[in-house]
C-alpha cells in the first residue's frame, strides 16, 4: 500500500485510533524489514508524523482498545506467541511493552 509518506505490506490491517481533539492515529505493521508495529499521527489540519517505531516483533494485527480516549491500549500477539500491550499515558508517552 502507497500513502502517507512511504510504501509498506498492509497484511495484517491498519486499525485508526481517534482522540477527542480529532487527531488521527494509524498503526502498522511493516512486513519484511523488523516486523514492529510503526506508526503516524495525523493532525486536525491534515499533515502527519513521521513514521515511530512502537518496537517488538509480532506476527499479527494490531488492536485498539479505548478508542477516542487520550489513553488507548494497543496489543498485538508477538512472535513469541503472547499477546503483548503499550498504553498511552497521560503524558502522551507510551509504557513499555508489557506481555
Amino acid at each position: 500500500m502507497s500513502g502517507r509518506g512511504g510504501d509498506y505490506v498492509c497484511e495484517y490491517g491498519e486499525p485508526w485510533q481517534t482522540c477527542p481533539n480529532g487527531t488521527r492515529q494509524v498503526f502498522i505493521v511493516i512486513i519484511g524489514t523488523d516486523f514492529a508495529v510503526w506508526t503516524r499521527y495525523g493532525n486536525t489540519s491534515g499533515g502527519w508524523s513521521g513514521r515511530e517505531s512502537m518496537g517488538g516483533e509480532v506476527r499479527g494485527g494490531v488492536r485498539i482498545e479505548g478508542n477516542h480516549t487520550w489513553n488507548p491500549t494497543i496489543s498485538a500477539v508477538g512472535r513469541d506467541g503472547d499477546r503483548w500491550f503499550r498504553h498511552r499515558l497521560n503524558s502522551g508517552s507510551w509504557t513499555g511493552r508489557q506481555s
